[in-house]
């Protein structure tokens, strides 16, 4: 892996840890009945939340399971592995700590 492809991970590691918080605590706002104020039924909030958090921890290990393992690796398998952590770090273009030169 290279110092660049390091950053890029420790970069997305922080935005889905942020991202995982987030969902964590709209999903506890959402079951003390914040989500009747949005306009969503007790059910309706809780399958959001849950759908949140989901997406969060599957960002996470998509990241960990399918690219990080391959980052560095020779051929064909190593340059796929860069190009979906340059498009996984380019959903977040423009937060604090997202380096321009990592774009896809």
């Amino acid at each position: 892996m290279t110092p660049e492809q390091a950053a890029m991970v420790d970069f997305l590691r922080q935005q889905y840890a942020d991202k995982l918080d987030i969902a964590q605590s709209m999903a506890r706002a959402f079951t003390m009945s914040a989500g009747a104020d949005l306009g969503l039924q007790p059910a309706d909030a809780a399958q959001q939340a849950r759908s949140r958090v989901h997406a969060a921890e599957t960002r996470t290990r998509f990241l960990d399971e399918t690219v990080v393992p391959y980052l560095g690796t020779a051929g064909p398998t190593g340059r796929i592995a860069d190009i979906q952590l340059r498009l996984l770090a380019d959903e977040h273009r423009g937060a604090r700590g997202y380096d321009e030169t990592w774009r896809p």
